[in-house]
């Protein structure tokens, strides 16, 4: 064997970090745009209030609790 395990752990260690790259890149270019973050945290969270609201009037209504008058 004309290669040993530290070969083997370099090769390695180069093949995660070359399928890595494309990940952390798009990581960072995202980490930049911070008001495109917040965007997609404002939107979700709207969607995320809506269906727990639909979710929970659905539980309070099988519970038998009465409909919350706004």
């Amino acid at each position: 064997m004309a290669s040993g395990y530290g070969d083997f752990k370099l090769a390695v260690g180069e093949a995660v970090a070359g399928m890595l790259k494309p990940i952390q890149d798009e990581f960072h270019r995202l980490e930049k745009d911070k008001a495109y973050i917040d965007g997609i945290i404002k939107a979700n969270a709207e969607k995320a209030n809506y269906y727990a609201t639909k979710t929970l009037r659905k539980v309070q209504k099988k519970v038998g609790f009465p409909e919350r008058i706004r």
